[in-house]
């Protein structure tokens, strides 16, 4: 079984109140969202969303 990696974005929120953005391969949201989990362990993770291809291959428009 072939486990294929998608892009995500995880944005995610300190106690500061500072908002990061981070783009991850993972399997799925939930993997995703557990890479941030083991980086940083006391962030609140506010969204993660699908990178859709288009955004992630380079073009010489």
């Amino acid at each position: 079984m072939k486990n294929e990696q998608s892009q995500f974005t995880v944005e995610y929120q300190d106690h500061y109140g500072v908002v990061y953005y981070r783009n991850v391969k993972a399997a799925n949201i939930a993997e995703a969202n557990m890479i941030i989990r083991q980086k940083q362990p006391d962030v609140i993770i506010r969204a993660v969303t699908l990178v859709p291809i288009d955004e992630k291959t380079d073009r010489d428009d």
